[in-house]
This record gives C-alpha cells, structure tokens and sequence, in this order.
C-alpha cells in the first residue's frame, strides 16, 4: 500500500490561507466604506487597501506547504493583522475589524500547528 497523496501535507495553509483570503475582500469592502467617508484622499486609500491586499496575498502564498517547514507566511500574516488593527487610525471602525481578524489569525495558526502536531505524532 502507498502512503496517501497528502502525507505531510500541512494544515496551516487551509485554515489561515482562509483567513487572509476573507480579509483581503474585508479591506476592501473597508475602503468602499472609506471612499463614503472620506476620512483620507481616494488615492490614499485605495494605496493603503492595495499594499495591505498584497501583503496578505503574499502571506498566503508564503505559508508553510509541509509539515514542520519554517516559511516566513505566519510572520507575514501578523504584520498584516497589526497594519489592518492600525488602520483604525484613519476609521475608527477597523479596530473592530482588526481586532476580530487578529483573533481568527491566532485561532488558525494555533489549530493548524496543532492538528500537525498530532497528525505527525499519529504517523498520518
């Protein structure tokens, strides 16, 4: 019998991947909200939504792909968690925003880490 086709496979991807994937349309949906507001110059923020936008692309695309492989995605990830909480400079509002992503982000890593934990202790 062959090993199954995802045998050391890390879950980290799926379920953070998820989270930065949603927060890049929550940004801009944010800066739909912002364009109303007009707390800053359009150009400003849709710059502001871009880079962070990218930066959350890039942190998906970093994220580690094995088991127990450093890549630089989770680092990645909570600067991008810290730049959207201080978005709450410019509207109020993404303090909230930031804030519960923050903790979707935690809540990620920390059962994607584990679940590989335990799927490598179980020799899965």
């Amino acid at each position: 019998m062959s090993a199954p086709a995802d045998a050391g496979k890390s879950k980290i991807p799926l379920l953070c991947g998820t989270v930065l994937i949603s927060e890049v349309l929550v940004i801009y949906f944010a800066a739909l909200t912002g364009y109303g507001l007009r707390p800053v110059s359009l150009g400003w923020l849709l710059a502001g939504a871009s880079v962070l936008a990218l930066l959350c692309l890039v942190a998906a695309a970093l994220l580690p792909r094995r088991r127990g492989q450093n890549r630089p995605g989770i680092l990645l990830g909570w600067i991008a968690q810290v730049l959207i909480t201080a978005g709450g400079f410019i509207m109020p509002s993404m303090f909230f925003v930031g804030a519960v992503f923050a903790v979707l982000w935690g809540v990620a890593v920390y059962l994607g880490r584990r679940m590989d934990r335990e799927l490598t202790e179980w020799g899965g």
